[in-house]
């Protein structure tokens, strides 16, 4: 079983990689698009109007989903991506708020 040390390690390790996911203009735009959307709004990955090949959008929104930001939700022909809020409320109380107005 995990003690607190770990704990606190493991949860400082993810907010660094969030952190840095965060750092590209792209991504935070998809995430700030996100937090200011609808609740629960699933997006489409062409809907937030960014100017970049296909190949590096892809790149963009894999890097969010495995940082723990975002969920890809497979609709048939259709790739969407929904904000983890109420995850990251849990474990990171405050982000979203702090990232509300970027």
């Amino acid at each position: 079983m995990p003690n607190d040390e770990t704990k606190n390690s493991s949860k400082r390790d993810g907010m660094l990689l969030i952190l840095k996911a965060l750092a590209h203009p792209m991504r935070l735009k998809i995430i700030v698009d996100l937090i200011n959307d609808e609740y629960d709004a699933e997006r489409h990955c062409t809907s937030f109007g960014l100017t970049v090949s296909k190949a590096t959008r892809s790149h963009h929104f894999k890097l969010l989903k495995d940082v723990g930001l975002i969920s890809h939700i497979d609709r048939g022909n259709h790739s969407l991506a929904l904000l983890r809020r109420v995850a990251l409320e849990e474990e990171y109380p405050g982000l979203i708020h702090l990232l509300k107005d970027c």
